[in-house]
């Protein structure tokens, strides 16, 4: 445990989290969108400014590597919900399913 977070709480944040990033939306192993030879890995970090102790699973959070390391100092704002949805209405009948099952699998429905 070199950076103080236990395998145990950082089992529980990715859980939480869907293994993405929380400040960008990006999922662990998607293309990096700087660099789309590499594939995104995700980290478990403290939330900076949270005073609660290891036990507050609140503390931590997923991000990506880039997000991490503040190489771009800006994350991507989050489609709303009208975009995402018209980015779905957009996409082929195979991705709409692909997208169905993933949120199925997410969400357990």
């Amino acid at each position: 445990m070199p950076d103080g977070i236990s395998a145990a709480m950082r089992l529980f944040v990715l859980s939480r989290d869907g293994g993405a990033c929380q400040a960008c939306g990006i999922g662990a192993g998607d293309a990096d969108p700087y660099d789309r030879r590499r594939n995104v890995r995700v980290v478990v970090e403290r939330r900076h400014g949270h005073s609660g102790g290891e036990e507050d699973h609140h503390g931590f959070w997923t991000l990506c590597g880039n997000c991490s390391e503040g190489l771009r100092r800006i994350a991507p704002t989050p489609p709303s919900r009208i975009e995402l949805m018209r980015q779905l209405r957009r996409a082929t009948i195979a991705d709409q399913r692909h997208a169905l099952a993933w949120l199925r699998q997410k969400f357990g429905e």
